[in-house]
């Protein structure tokens, strides 16, 4: 980042280069923070941090702020793939399958947008329909999400078919949400069935790397900057910070869900309780004379 930023130097405006002076004093801060509050530090405009982060080469805030954790936490957690060899005991095999996920957990809170949680949260809350689409590993976390967004009321559905993704959004209108989930952003039928959806008026809500074409047509962006060697191995990491995605997003819409939302999911809570066997109670020990 210090590379990027001497390179741009000269092409900086004075306010610009006090985003750049507030990032090297704290690039942590920078990290963790928002557009707002790095431009406080630097005692700069919104638009200014924006420009800034457009100059050193990234699209907007967000890429910069992956950049920086990226550069911040050195080598990619993703290795797991490399440290698993054949031959390898499974007790060492399971400890960086272990120490990976932790890591890539750490690393997609440094570079979490808040906002964009929130923004997803509150468009699921206001939709009277959700489609959630994936492919291959991401239906998985497809099926995951509808599981728990039905708790909602809504019209939730996973769709791994891509002819059928196709004509639900054909139908779909601005009251409806689309969660497209995908680790790489670039499969060519997702990225079709999304662009139309979109342009049928549908809110696009994107859990994907940042910067690929799925992001691109999202109208609000999850992002989730996973490396991952999915070559030999099925997807580890990305699909763990999907679901975790899927997580912090669920549990939004439920804080910010009307008073009735609460009272179905007690509902549901009461409709399963006689569906479950009885914990036994344990046996007491004879006393002894």
């Amino acid at each position: 980042m210090r590379a990027r930023i001497a390179a741009a130097w000269s092409m900086l405006s004075p306010a610009e280069r006090r985003v750049a002076e507030a990032v090297l004093a704290d690039p942590d801060a920078a990290m963790r923070g928002t557009v707002a509050t790095l431009a406080r530090a630097a005692e700069a405009s919104d638009p200014t941090v924006i420009r800034f982060c457009r100059a050193l080469g990234f699209a907007g805030f967000q890429g910069f702020r992956i950049a920086l954790a990226q550069e911040d936490r050195g080598p990619a957690p993703a290795r797991v793939h490399r440290q698993v060899e054949p031959g390898q005991p499974i007790a060492r095999a399971s400890e960086a399958v272990l120490d990976s996920a932790i890591a890539e957990l750490e690393r997609l809170r440094a570079m979490l947008d808040p906002g964009a949680v929130e923004a997803a949260a509150r468009a699921l809350v206001r939709a009277g329909r959700i489609e959630i689409w994936g492919f291959g590993a991401s239906a998985a976390v497809a099926e995951d999400a509808a599981h728990k967004l039905f708790r909602l009321g809504r019209g939730v559905v996973a769709r791994s078919d891509p002819h059928m993704q196709a004509m639900a959004a054909a139908t779909l209108d601005g009251a409806s949400v689309v969660l497209a989930i995908s680790h790489t952003g670039r499969s060519r039928e997702l990225i079709e069935n999304v662009t139309l959806a979109a342009a049928n008026g549908a809110v696009v809500v994107a859990i994907t790397a940042p910067a690929s074409p799925l992001a691109q047509q999202a109208s609000v962006l999850l992002a989730a900057a996973v490396e991952e060697d999915t070559t030999v191995f099925t997807p580890m990491l990305s699909r763990l910070a999907h679901l975790a995605l899927i997580d912090m997003v669920a549990v939004g819409a439920a804080l910010i869900s009307p008073p009735a939302i609460a009272e179905k999911l007690a509902q549901m809570k009461r409709a399963l309780a006689g569906r479950r066997v009885a914990e036994a109670t344990p046996k007491r020990r004879r006393q002894h004379a």
